[in-house]
């Protein structure tokens, strides 16, 4: 009788793929990092950082996972220490973000020259929303934040985002469920584009200061975000128009960009 020897299964994976395989999603890393992070350069940074770090574990990647997932487990594990990602900010940083634009001429005029820099002369509400979604977003938990990113816009599954997170199955179900209802919650009290109860109305007012003729509310109608009458629906769509932009390089992306820019200055400064 033949003794049975059991051999480790080793990952399909080879160091000479890497750099292939990385460069793949890179983009994807890269626009997931600058989400959690709101900073171009810090999101660059730890895209380097990840790679570096990839390059040096690599014999410990064990196959269990899919590259990508231990890639972006790597990535979540360096972002959680970056200051930036850290941070929480209070649900009315917009509102001061406003006020100082509006108090401080070099905050308006970097806000013109960002929009006039753009090929098109058109402001995008749906990216706004995008913008939007970055500063809710921060009101959550790194973990909630995290795990509703990575699902929604990167389509990860919850056995996956267990193992980019280190935690069990139930915990993400948790997580993604505490973080869709504080979403709904805070886009409630915040947004006035549905059922004009919220106190933001910023991305119809930046549109009809920045357009030569005022159109928000042709915009808005578009969106069809009205027709939407329940908070769980909203947060969908809002989910559905968010997937269709890359926050780094869409129509928008240095003004909105610039925006956070100035809302940054404003924590700073807090």
């Amino acid at each position: 009788m033949k003794t049975r020897i059991n051999k480790k299964r080793k990952p399909s994976k080879t160091k000479s793929n890497v750099d292939s395989d990385f460069i793949a999603f890179q983009a994807q890393l890269e626009s997931y990092l600058y989400r959690l992070s709101a900073n171009k350069e810090d999101a660059k940074d730890l895209v380097q950082e990840t790679y570096i770090r990839v390059k040096q574990k690599f014999d410990t990647f064990k196959g269990n996972s899919t590259f990508k997932t231990w890639c972006f487990s790597i990535a979540t594990n360096l972002a959680r220490d970056n200051q930036r990602v850290k941070n929480r900010w209070k649900l009315e940083v917009q509102d001061d973000c406003k006020n100082a634009s509006l108090s401080i001429p070099k905050h308006q005029q970097k806000i013109i020259s960002a929009f006039e820099n753009q090929a098109e002369q058109q402001f995008e509400i749906a990216e706004h929303i995008n913008y939007c979604f970055t500063c809710i977003a921060k009101n959550l938990n790194l973990e909630e934040q995290i795990a509703v990113i990575l699902k929604e816009f990167y389509q990860f599954g919850r056995a996956e985002i267990a193992e980019i997170l280190g935690k069990t199955e139930g915990v993400i179900k948790h997580l993604l469920f505490n973080g869709r209802k504080e979403l709904q919650i805070k886009y409630e009290q915040r947004c006035a584009l549905i059922n004009k109860k919220g106190v933001c109305y910023q991305c119809a007012e930046l549109n009809d200061f920045l357009q030569v003729k005022p159109n928000s509310q042709e915009k808005i109608k578009k969106l069809k975000l009205k027709e939407r009458n329940n908070s769980e629906t909203n947060l969908d769509f809002r989910f559905n128009l968010i997937n269709q932009i890359n926050p780094l390089n869409s129509k928008a992306s240095e003004l909105e960009d610039t925006i956070l820019q100035i809302l940054r200055e404003v924590i700073d400064d807090k």
